[in-house]
């Protein structure tokens, strides 16, 4: 949260806000396209989703780190 708060460009705490709004949209649209996904193709097509969501998310993490450090 440290990093989205010290985003070059924006104000003091508009980095953390932003932050913290995606995380409430996340947390109230992910079960919401899983239970989609389930009802359209099965419970364990709509669980697979979550579990390359997350590994999306960690290998994106990882590289955005990298470009960072640089």
């Amino acid at each position: 949260m440290r990093a989205a708060d010290e985003l070059p460009g924006l104000r003091a705490c508009t980095g953390l806000t932003i932050l913290t709004w995606l995380m409430r949209v996340g947390l109230l649209g992910a079960p919401l396209l899983v239970g989609v996904v389930a009802d359209a193709a099965g419970l364990r097509v709509g669980l697979l989703i979550v579990v390359v969501a997350g590994l999306s998310l960690l290998a994106l993490g990882r590289v955005l780190a990298g470009k960072a450090r640089r």
